[in-house]
């Protein structure tokens, strides 16, 4: 709510746990439809809130890493605001 449309928002994540909560969350925002509602699958629509930037995570590279160790196990996921 508190971000402007076209803008973007960009989370890093160090652990695993982290990680798949935000990619959960940022691919129900990006999606146009709910969760089955149970009644024989039928799936409720909704509006996209956000369009995904990133597909996967982006991690550091061998270099940084090298430079850097303790950024090994950090993503980069990245949306904008529709």
């Amino acid at each position: 709510e508190m971000l402007n449309p076209g803008g973007r928002l960009a989370i890093i994540t160090f652990h695993s746990l982290e990680d798949r909560i935000v990619k959960n969350i940022f691919r129900f925002s990006a999606s146009d439809k709910y969760d089955t509602s149970g009644v024989a699958g039928v799936f409720l629509d909704k509006k996209p809130e956000v369009r995904l930037l990133t597909r996967k995570a982006i991690v550091p590279t061998q270099q940084e890493i090298d430079n850097n160790p303790r950024s090994r196990s950090a993503k980069l996921r990245v949306v904008e605001k529709i």
